[in-house]
């Protein structure tokens, strides 16, 4: 046997550590490598979290940094549950057993919030029999066709991959596919809002690649089982155009790592609030300009969603309230949804296009070019929501003839960068309230003064009357002095006539919004509670509530957005609002029942006289 000296065998472990080092050296930069070399892959929840806010994503997916939460709440741990045993059912792991089950779910919400209430443990408990329930009935329906269940998808789309997953896939004797997800939400989709719901048109665009690739037929189902409602999707170009915008939108975005803060509502049920430099301000003050802090812990507006008798209001939710209680209470009290419509999708996307514009620097004091705003137009246009690719051209030509006309009038040596564009903002009302909106812009002008800009893209121009009583600028003024901002003027930009109508505002405004936005607030939770007990109490006798008693709380108003509403068809007031009230609506009803925006319309059915008149005499010259 050879022999070695003790100097030797130090001599031969101190290249055994320098070999294994670089082995390991080697492992890390191959997993590295691997990393960077293998497709990203996106799910839902990736996709929603960077659209929500870039800078959460880093923190969440970039850095793994644990959220913390301050609160968690029974429903999201109640679906988890239920949706365990529907998969251990499906998978015959276990039997059906409705009161045995729903205890179990219980007793996992009952040792996670052991300071639930009765009341709110009876709410639940009912809740968790009546999806059970609803459940077991459709599975004895469809136990023979049951393919695979809790099935995870993924596919290569471009350079990246895309994941969802499938609740249950059943297979019938013709070999056609159902995907079915199981809802547990308190959300509830009709057929027709379900086609412009994102998170379903994200799981259709994944399935439909994956089922392509295979050669197969398949369907979307979507099952709320809280209501015992199935739900095929129906795809819609126009969304699903959208929805792959939004995902090649997303991927650029990790690419190239820009992960930009945005500030909104959700935030204050976001675990990284207490170290997000956008919401500093709010937690910690400004002693500078004499400004406390105001959430030090968790936003204002999440205290006063979960707080009784407390509102979390917009501008629009309150405006809405005003205009028609009963669209209101569609819209965010039984939360049927809204579904796009093009007259909106111009203005999101001339809103879009500006915000970008106005964070451009410009390159020797000079304003950034015109082909460079329209680049923008051409990269924020948002094709959802109108009725045929006719009308979205006409809508791009027009929106781009009101951007370069605008461009003409306000840009060309006035352009000055943004102070802040989309800045997002929660004002106390009184005791109890939360108000909070988004600021279209804040100018500081080189007398170092500010105004605030808001743009519109309403068919119609505003009188200085109007403006000056505008209650959306008094709280927009509002916002910005409880931001350390003093605005000396501010202005409505009507983007389609390339106007603006200024306005000011004072103190004495701010005292006279306050008093009135609660009166409104206090009312508008006293409605909605009385109409939650209207509706519990036929639901306890399971009867449909008479439509005179929902209007005794929350009637339908005829007002002049009613031609843009999406809850015209069933309205009592609707054969009124067609015919006698026709000609005072912003927006027009057409017979078929399609809302259109009365310029666009005449610009198309101008077009489409030109060309049946073109087509007409070129006939009749070959007949000659």
């Amino acid at each position: 046997m050879r022999q070695y000296s003790s100097s030797n065998n130090k001599s031969v472990f101190k290249w055994l550590n320098i070999v294994e080092g670089l082995l390991k050296d080697i492992k890390s930069l191959l997993l590295s490598l691997k990393t960077i070399l293998s497709p990203q892959v996106f799910s839902l929840a990736k996709i929603n979290t960077l659209k929500s806010c870039g800078l959460k994503y880093k923190f969440q997916y970039y850095y793994n940094l644990e959220e913390i939460f301050t609160k968690e709440y029974p429903q999201g741990l109640i679906g988890q549950a239920i949706h365990q045993y529907i998969y251990a059912i499906l998978n015959k792991e276990v039997k059906f057993d409705l009161e045995y089950i729903t205890e179990l779910v219980m007793e996992k919400v009952y040792e996670k919030f052991v300071d639930m209430s009765d009341v709110d443990k009876d709410f639940y408990k009912k809740n968790v029999k009546v999806m059970l329930q609803n459940f077991y009935s459709w599975y004895t329906r469809n136990i023979n066709d049951i393919f695979v269940v809790n099935y995870d998808v993924e596919v290569k789309y471009k350079q990246f991959k895309l994941r969802t997953k499938c609740d249950c896939i059943l297979k019938d004797e013709h070999g056609e596919y159902y995907v079915i997800d199981f809802a547990t939400t308190k959300n509830n989709f009709s057929e027709e809002m379900l086609t412009y719901n994102f998170d379903t048109n994200y799981q259709y665009f994944v399935l439909d690649k994956y089922f392509t690739l295979r050669n197969k037929k398949f369907k979307l189902i979507k099952f709320f089982l809280l209501y015992n409602n199935i739900v095929e999707f129906k795809k819609n170009h126009n969304q699903l155009k959208e929805l792959e915008n939004t995902i090649l939108e997303v991927y650029e975005k990790v690419k190239n790592k820009e992960f930009k803060l945005h500030k909104g509502p959700l935030c204050g049920w976001c675990g990284y609030y207490d170290i997000c430099p956008g919401w500093k301000l709010e937690r910690e003050g400004d002693k500078n300009k004499n400004i406390l802090p105001v959430a030090p812990q968790v936003t204002l507006f999440r205290i006063a969603r979960e707080t009784p008798q407390h509102m979390g209001l917009s501008y629009s939710k309150m405006s809405m309230y005003l205009q028609c209680p009963r669209k209101y209470r569609l819209c965010y009290i039984d939360r049927v949804g809204v579904k796009p419509q093009g007259f909106f999708s111009i203005g999101s996307t001339i809103h879009n296009t500006l915000e970008l514009f106005y964070h451009i620097k410009p390159k020797k004091s000079k304003e950034p070019s015109v082909e460079e705003l329209l680049s923008l137009y051409n990269r924020c246009w948002i094709s959802a929501g109108y009725r045929n690719e006719q009308e979205e051209k006409e809508y791009f030509e027009k929106g781009k003839e009101w951007l370069i006309n605008y461009y003409n009038k306000f840009v060309v040596g006035q352009y000055l960068p943004a102070y802040a564009t989309e800045e997002y903002f929660e004002l106390p009302i009184g005791e109890k309230h939360i108000m909070i909106g988004y600021i279209d812009r804040i100018q500081q002008n080189p007398d170092g003064s500010f105004e605030i800009l808001d743009y519109k893209t309403d068919p119609k121009i505003r009188t200085q009357q109007e403006v000056d009583k505008d209650l959306q600028l008094t709280i927009y003024y509002w916002a910005a002095k409880n931001k350390g901002i003093e605005i000396k003027r501010l202005g409505l930009i009507f983007i389609r006539f390339g106007e603006v109508v200024y306005t000011t505002r004072t103190q004495q405004d701010i005292e006279f919004i306050d008093g009135y936005v609660r009166e409104i607030a206090d009312k508008m939770w006293a409605d909605g509670e009385k109409y939650i007990q209207l509706k519990k109490k036929y639901e306890e006798k399971n009867i449909k509530i008479p439509q005179e008693e929902i209007e005794a709380i929350l009637p339908s108003k005829i007002n002049k957005y009613c031609g843009g509403c999406d809850y015209l068809r069933g309205c009592p007031k609707e054969e009124l609002i067609k015919t006698e009230y026709k000609d005072k609506l912003l927006f027009s009803v057409l017979e078929t029942g399609e809302v259109v925006d009365k310029e666009i319309y005449q610009e198309i059915a101008a077009e489409e006289h030109i060309s049946e008149t073109t087509e007409s005499t070129t006939e009749t010259k070959n007949k000659k």
